[in-house]
């Protein structure tokens, strides 16, 4: 059925109506949960720590980035660059998308800024979980984990699989920084795609939809849902932020614990550094006491003792 014909979700403020359409279509939108203001100052930030790290060199290529693209640009690890920005992993819409898909412990995983510019090139529609071996019948055989890679995970069509497929193990918020259009490289994504069980193939041709929404606007997706970069086909950057949640047993996309500037570790309140990984979870991510509230630097644990 064309996507035309359906109702596909709508922007809407109203978070238990985007959990419920995150849950049926695999993404959802919500509206206004910043301000034209807030935006605008995240905007202005961001873009002038782009413009500061490539100025200097500092500006890093993104593997699952389109082949040959050196026109966009990713700023990494956006705990570090401005406590203003911190807002946008604590927000309540956020952290109410991230309990929904992935329960009430959860990690952020990674939290970083992509900005489409003019000329850039589509990036190929992919899924952010593609690392999960199949369900099994008990006794048959199974993948191995650890020699899954992107080239080889099941591929095929956007259709709901009839059999056991995996869970969520992550949850992808994008916030809309600037109006997300089809003109500036609205994000694409395939609706549905997340009850598939497969990753797309890229030789057949997927129903794809771009979603606009206006700055300050969260654009959140299952990370088993198909999505990818539009082209920027403006005269504007478009700025998107994605504070990408994950399980809480999940090693996340950015090494948060070791990553995080000290500065920023040391004002940081004990529950965003456990939303960042610093607390034990269920003794994962121990340094030593599996039950404290925040796990020791290395060098402030028992170093090799004799009596």
């Amino acid at each position: 059925m064309p996507w035309s014909d359906v109702d596909l979700p709508i922007a809407t403020p109203d978070v238990g109506v985007a959990c419920r359409d995150l849950s049926e279509f695999g993404y959802c939108i919500v509206e206004d949960a910043l301000s034209t203001a807030e935006a605008a100052a995240v905007s202005a930030r961001v873009l002038d720590q782009a413009a500061a790290e490539r100025a200097n060199a500092l500006d890093y290529a993104y593997p699952a980035e389109a082949e040959g693209d050196d026109v966009n640009q990713w700023v990494y690890q956006l705990i570090n660059k401005g406590t203003m920005l911190h807002q946008l992993p604590e927000h309540d819409a956020a952290r109410q998308l991230a309990t929904h898909v992935l329960g009430q412990d959860h990690l952020l995983s990674s939290f970083d800024s992509h900005i489409t510019y003019p000329g850039n090139l589509a990036m190929p529609l992919h899924a952010d979980q593609w690392w999960m071996p199949r369900p099994m019948i008990p006794g048959d055989d199974y993948e191995r984990q650890g020699n899954i890679t992107r080239s080889t995970a099941r591929t095929g069509t956007h259709e709901p699989r009839a059999e056991a497929i995996n869970g969520p193990f992550a949850l992808n918020v994008m916030w809309m920084i600037t109006d997300f259009t089809i003109a500036n490289g609205a994000t694409r994504v395939v609706p549905k795609s997340h009850l598939s069980g497969n990753v797309p193939d890229a030789s057949l041709a997927h129903p794809e939809v771009q979603i606009e929404g206006k700055a300050g606007s969260i654009l959140a997706w299952d990370a088993r849902t198909w999505h990818g970069a539009g082209l920027n086909l403006s005269d504007e950057p478009r700025v998107g932020v994605t504070t990408y949640f994950c399980g809480p047993m999940i090693r996340q996309l950015t090494n948060m614990v070791f990553g995080t500037r000290t500065e920023v570790r040391n004002a940081a309140t004990d529950e965003f550094l456990e939303l960042l990984g610093f607390k034990p979870w269920s003794s994962y991510g121990m340094t030593d006491d599996p039950s404290c509230a925040v796990a020791k630097p290395g060098d402030e644990t028992a170093a090799e003792m004799h009596t």
